[in-house]
């Protein structure tokens, strides 16, 4: 790839994200550091981008309301989706209505379900439906609305209004940030209206967050962290977060504590 080819790539990958580290630029691009650094350094010559510590943030940001592409989310925090989705999906059992949330870590807990028997899954989520389309023992509905751009989910009146109308024994959501004093936060309005509508027809209110989301807020508000029964995260979540939910009732699952709790037994 010729330099200028790469450094509009690594321009675009740097906008999408908002902010980035040297790793990440290495890890996608597969270059080595000093050819990262002075990528960066051409780019912020010519004022295209920040230096911070560490790597590089984008001069066209939109704050809070700064949402990456589908195709960007997708390659970030792979390993601690994989684990999150694996804990996730124990926790279905057979004859459940599921409503999955879109999202690219609720398509990694769908791509986990394949397996599954006996299940009713709801999802707003084309690429979700499309995946879980694949197993004939799961019913599936798709909850029709207007395609969001860049991402899967659909959206909209239409799509609120046939939700208000079911019942369903669980909901694993997702959310772009999650603080303690701020609640569970998104970046599109419309997309906030349908996660409230998923919380209000769901018996048990599951949280799929990777632990980069959290202590961080994100446009618009969701609802409170206090409606929350569990929330699933990575092992990188640190300890004074897991006892500050605790407290407040809500059971916090990692990959590390669900193998200290088998010790314990």
């Amino acid at each position: 790839m010729l330099q200028i080819e790469r450094l509009e790539k690594v321009l675009e990958f740097i906008d999408e994200k908002g902010t980035v580290n040297i790793p990440e630029l290495i890890e996608a691009f597969d270059v080595s550091k000093p050819t990262v650094l002075r990528d960066l350094k051409e780019l912020e010559r010519q004022n295209l981008i920040i230096r911070v510590h560490g790597g590089a943030a984008s001069k066209r940001r939109k704050g809070t309301n700064f949402e990456p592409k589908n195709r960007v989310k997708e390659k970030e925090a792979i390993a601690e989706k994989e684990e999150i989705a694996e804990l996730a999906v124990n926790h279905i059992t057979s004859g459940e209505t599921i409503l999955l949330d879109s999202g690219t870590t609720t398509l990694m807990l769908a791509r986990k379900m394949l397996m599954l028997k006996n299940i009713t899954v709801i999802t707003n989520d084309i690429k979700i439906a499309m995946t879980l389309s694949d197993n004939e023992n799961i019913d599936l509905v798709v909850i029709g609305g207007q395609k969001r751009n860049g991402v899967y989910s659909l959206i909209g009146p239409f799509a609120e209004n046939i939700l208000n109308q079911l019942n369903v024994d669980k909901v694993f959501l997702g959310a772009d940030a999650v603080d303690f004093k701020l609640g569970l936060t998104n970046s599109n309005i419309e997309e906030t209206n349908i996660k409230k509508t998923m919380i209000e027809v769901a018996k048990e209110k599951i949280l799929l967050a990777d632990s980069r989301k959290f202590n961080k807020a994100a446009f618009t508000k969701i609802a409170s962290i206090d409606i929350l029964d569990r929330i699933i995260t990575d092992n990188k979540l640190s300890e004074a977060d897991v006892k500050r939910f605790e407290e407040i009732g809500i059971i916090i699952e990692t990959p590390k504590l669900k193998i200290e709790a088998k010790k314990a037994k």
